[in-house]
């Protein structure tokens, strides 16, 4: 049998039409968490062709219900769970794959070096309409923001003690109106054609774009690069774990794979992605 690692990039709705089948692994929820996972798919299969893993997005807050409802065999979260959610979940067993931050991004021929939380909060909040509030120029900020749903809004909107409300396809945050995005990529690529916009999103995402585009650059928070290493000593203030969850302790099939996950070879592919391996 070939290789195969399948890429749900329509998220939930493909991972519910695939039945359990054996040498089958399912996986959904964090994008953040996806291109890690997939990576260390590829590199777990080379050493067993029987087997297939199907590995979609759709945001946390799916990757926490899909696996507690066993639609999936992992799910994966770019945050901590919900006191809610291990309330309503309590056989969920979750393993950190790595650690990584979240980051302000704007177009490189933006002129902006530098934000603080208090003038991100003012922007997304409508407060600051022009770049000139910051800095920059006369023109009018492009906000965007990922859904809801996604880890990255939650660990972004707590931060910066945001309240949104989705309306029509955008987020709106007191006076301000953030377009959602459907996923990071779209985010980053809507402001690689936008030289006004802005969006946030995982640090090891957003560098791999930025090196692989050169059309981004990703924003100091408070005076702290978003780098690897201050993600990894805790002087960058934004950052957040990433989760792959099973419904009851890992057995079989996928008790080896989350075990390939944690081991030497994956955490080097995490590491070379952008994000702090746990070992």
């Amino acid at each position: 049998m070939n290789i195969k690692v399948l890429l749900c990039i329509m998220g939930l709705i493909c991972c519910t039409a695939i039945s359990a089948e054996a040498g089958v692994i399912t996986a959904a929820g964090s994008t953040t968490v996806q291109p890690a996972l997939k990576a260390c798919a590829k590199a777990y299969l080379s050493t067993d062709a029987g087997k297939q893993l199907i590995i979609a997005g759709g945001g946390s807050s799916k990757g926490v219900s899909t696996v507690a409802r066993g639609t999936v065999d992992v799910g994966t979260a770019s945050r901590n769970l919900k006191d809610k959610e291990k309330s309503k979940y309590p056989d969920l067993h979750s393993y950190r794959l790595a650690t990584d931050g979240v980051v302000m991004v704007v177009n490189t021929a933006n002129p902006l070096s530098a934000l603080n939380s208090e003038q991100v909060k003012q922007l997304f909040n409508g407060e600051i309409i022009h770049w000139s509030g910051v800095g920059g120029s006369d023109a009018k900020v492009a906000l965007v923001s990922l859904g809801m749903e996604h880890g990255t809004y939650e660990l972004f909107s707590k931060f910066f003690h945001l309240k949104g409300k989705e309306y029509e396809g955008n987020i709106q945050f007191s006076k301000g109106s953030a377009w959602i995005a459907f996923s990071q990529q779209v985010a980053l690529d809507k402001v690689a054609r936008d030289e006004n916009a802005i969006t946030f999103a995982s640090i090891g995402v957003a560098s791999a774009f930025a090196e692989g585009t050169g059309k981004i650059k990703l924003i100091p928070l408070d005076g702290v690069a978003a780098t690897e290493a201050n993600v990894g000593n805790g002087s960058y203030p934004l950052t957040r774990p990433l989760l792959l969850l099973t419904k009851g302790a890992a057995q079989g099939d996928v008790k080896d794979f989350i075990d390939y996950s944690l081991r030497q070879e994956c955490q080097g592919i995490v590491k070379k992605l952008g994000y702090i391996p746990v070992k």
